[in-house]
């Protein structure tokens, strides 16, 4: 996006009249490039249907039982809506923002430095889970095949390195080759969990009638489980960067967010009821450390895909990675084009119309900020995972919950008829994205894990400051020139 940071700091809707101008793009990018199936291909490959397929049932298991079918199908529903508050602005407009990019047609000044200040650090972040992610799936098929160090910081610091420089690369070569390399890689790695999953299925352990019954069925695991099958949904939204480089973009856009919750979601649903009975079923060997992947290969016949269903799922991994070095990319070269970042950000590469500083910005910290946590401290892999996955879902609450309710106010002043099903809409999908927040907060996780609500908040403020300083100093600029 190109506009100054004056449009920052006043544009808002003007009472629903006709829709506000559209966001100007970086004019290097590739405008208009992508295809509809081109952004829809590359929205499934980093929503990681595999990953999906084998975590969503496992870790809502361990909270929820046989009850957790009834959890994620909230889940669905809760990011089914907040996804259709989010295309009302992708129907209108076109920018490579993001939520960031939106809300500024509704609210004032201080929306979209708010929604920035919480989105940038969350892309940083994003990259960093993957990266680690990537870490823990290689190692375990290392371990599988006898490299008995894989686990240690050694291996998993060259594997954080070549996963993001090579992720970086594939980036900066641009959208077609991140397209067609993500694309590919999901193609590879969803077949395996298919099996397992649908060899499950076929293995007679599926006894939907203790699932129906909510036997173990509490109020609070189900909130805990709400929270669990939301994060697989966290930066659904993010194909709605490159609006400004697809063709039919209010038509492609749209399509590509929704296709998440609702395509995906109904997968992992699925994937959920067919899965759970036999997890809690063997609880004791996923105590002991066995995958939940291991267990379930196993348990349906096909025990020889156990091990190589790790080096799937790396690689499906690495396709959401590619995604998200483009998608967090382009926010970067937003916030900067606005004022917020350094204008060295907004540098495109002649060649390849890829903004090589700004996927530098994203990837730089997941060079440094996992090797560091591993080498400096006592936590094993997968638990610097767990603190920055979690760390991740609460930077999205803020942007998710005003963009429910600015789409309900621009929704509401451009057909007022509605306005009780569209607040009805938003109240539930703004409580659930709010409740990812607060259930960190009155259900602290051991050890470190209770600290990050506030971490968040804290990283937040310290962007939002640095921000109005920095729109407020090049405003000065400008005016004394």
């Amino acid at each position: 996006m190109q506009s100054s940071s004056s449009d920052i700091t006043g544009t808002s809707a003007d009472g629903g009249q006709a829709p506000p101008p559209q966001d100007i793009a970086h004019a290097d990018l590739q405008l208009g490039h992508l295809t509809g199936p081109q952004v829809m291909g590359l929205s499934v490959s980093s929503f990681i249907p595999a990953v999906g397929l084998s975590a969503v049932p496992a870790f809502l298991a361990a909270y929820t039982g046989r009850s957790s079918w009834l959890a994620m199908a909230a889940s669905v529903v809760a990011f089914t809506i907040i996804g259709l508050f989010v295309t009302v602005f992708a129907r209108r407009f076109i920018g490579t923002g993001s939520l960031y990019s939106y809300i500024r047609h509704v609210f004032g000044s201080w929306s979209p430095l708010v929604i920035a200040a919480a989105m940038v650090p969350g892309y940083i972040v994003v990259v960093m889970v993957l990266v680690v992610s990537l870490g823990l799936y290689v190692g375990s098929f290392l371990m599988s095949v006898g490299v008995s160090s894989a686990a240690g910081p050694e291996i998993q610091l060259v594997i954080y390195v070549l996963a993001a420089l090579v992720a970086m690369g594939i980036a900066y070569r641009g959208l077609d080759v991140s397209v067609r390399s993500s694309v590919i890689l999901t193609v590879v790695s969803v077949p395996v969990m298919l099996v397992i999953t649908v060899a499950t299925a076929f293995g007679g352990n599926v006894d939907l009638a203790s699932q129906l019954s909510l036997s173990d069925f509490t109020f609070n695991s189900f909130l805990q489980g709400l929270a669990i099958g939301s994060t697989f949904f966290i930066g659904f939204e993010s194909s709605a960067a490159l609006g400004a480089e697809t063709r039919n973009p209010t038509r492609a856009i749209p399509r590509a967010i929704m296709v998440i919750p609702v395509v995906l979601g109904m997968a992992f649903l699925a994937a959920t009821v067919i899965q759970v009975p036999t997890l809690v079923d063997s609880a004791d060997q996923l105590a002991l450390g066995v995958s939940p992947n291991a267990v379930l290969a196993e348990a349906a016949g096909v025990g020889f895909l156990s091990n190589i269903s790790d080096l799937v799922l790396a690689a499906a991994v690495f396709a959401s990675l590619i995604g998200f070095f483009n998608y967090g990319s382009r926010v970067v070269v937003s916030a900067a084009s606005d004022g917020l970042l350094p204008s060295a950000l907004t540098k495109v590469s002649k060649r390849y119309k890829s903004p090589l500083a700004a996927i530098a910005f994203l990837g730089v910290p997941s060079l440094v900020g996992p090797p560091v946590m591993l080498w400096l401290t006592s936590s094993t892999p997968l638990e610097i995972y767990g603190y920055i996955a979690t760390l991740l879902v609460y930077f999205w609450v803020i942007p998710y919950f005003l963009i429910c309710i600015g789409g309900a106010v621009l929704l509401n002043r451009i057909s007022p008829r509605k306005s009780v099903l569209v607040n009805i809409g938003a109240a539930l999908a703004s409580a659930t994205v709010l409740w990812l927040y607060v259930n960190g907060i009155l259900y602290p996780a051991p050890g470190p894990l209770s600290a990050l609500p506030y971490v968040m908040i804290g990283t937040v403020a310290v962007f939002l400051i640095g921000f109005v300083a920095s729109v407020r100093s090049k405003r000065r600029t400008s005016i004394s020139a």
